[in-house]
């Protein structure tokens, strides 16, 4: 998923870039619109990957939601990859009971 992402930003990347120069030829919509769908692609994207590793941080960290929440919300793919491994790999007993 993230390298797939990678590419898709790097390309709108060159979209944005193009955008700029919609900006000084004067046609500020297709700058506009062009730069919509770079931030409506890059919010979804963190929706779709973040708020479940958010999710399990903080009902799996009773003690300290707020602390684990942020982890997990900065390196949320690592996140999940260790929770799972805990969970269902190593199965370790009485571990997040979600």
């Amino acid at each position: 998923m993230s390298v797939i992402s990678l590419c898709i930003i790097n390309l709108m990347r060159m979209r944005t870039l193009e955008s700029f120069k919609n900006y000084f030829n004067g046609d500020i919509d297709k700058m506009i619109r062009d730069n919509l769908y770079t931030l409506i692609y890059i919010t979804l994207l963190l929706l779709v990957t973040t708020i479940p590793a958010v999710l399990v941080a903080i009902n799996c960290n009773k003690s300290q939601p707020i602390r684990y929440g942020v982890l997990a919300f900065l390196i949320s793919d690592i996140y999940l990859l260790q929770w799972s491994i805990k969970k269902f790999v190593l199965r370790y007993p009485d571990y997040c009971l979600i």
